[in-house]
């Protein structure tokens, strides 16, 4: 069942306070050296091989890193090398579909400049699995901070059968991040 989607109107502090962590986040981001980047994503790798959850999953929902994300590439490789079927997300208009991949190379650039699936021949992946899911800032209690277009919110409000993890930075976790009853919380924190 489609679950309709409803953005409310937030308070003008919890706003600041949105807009305040994006930038730092992406200033802190973008402070990091190759080492440290490439540490964090081996770090993430590693802790996700000892979830099952995550081992037991057919299907990987990964994001493909950019802004300084979290690199899932290596992730990606590992689970395609592992025998996991792998999705990764392509934006249409407003919304954000999920496609199967066999390498990144299955990819090119896409909306706001990401690697996507190519070609719109292939099927919408919707089996349940195990998403990857980026961001800016997270919370212990699960709350993401994304870049505000909603698109992950959107996605899982209609497959709520997808376990979550989000991938970061340990300095991406903070005290609270601001949420509205339309954020989906992430089931696990990677970091």
């Amino acid at each position: 069942m489609e679950r309709s989607w409803i953005k409310t109107k937030m308070p003008e502090e919890a706003l600041e306070l949105k807009k305040n962590l994006r930038c730092d986040m992406k200033a802190r981001r973008n402070a990091l050296t190759d080492e440290e980047k490439k540490h964090a994503a081996a770090n993430c790798l590693s802790k996700l091989k000892e979830l099952p959850e995550f081992m037991n999953a057919d299907w990987i929902y990964a994001y493909i890193a950019c802004r300084n994300e979290l690199e899932t590439a290596d992730i990606i490789s590992w689970c395609l090398s592992y025998g996991k079927h792998v999705a990764v997300p392509k934006v249409q208009g407003e919304i954000m579909h999920f496609y199967e991949i066999t390498a990144l190379s299955d990819c090119v650039p896409g909306a706001f400049g990401i690697l996507e699936p190519a070609g719109e021949e292939k099927d919408r992946i919707t089996t349940p699995g195990f998403m990857l899911v980026p961001g800016l800032a997270f919370d212990k209690n699960g709350n993401r901070l994304g870049y505000g277009g909603g698109f992950y919110d959107k996605y899982l409000a209609s497959h709520e059968e997808i376990i979550t993890a989000a991938l970061g930075y340990d300095f991406q976790i903070v005290e609270k991040v601001p949420s509205e009853p339309h954020d989906k919380k992430m089931d696990y924190l990677i970091y």
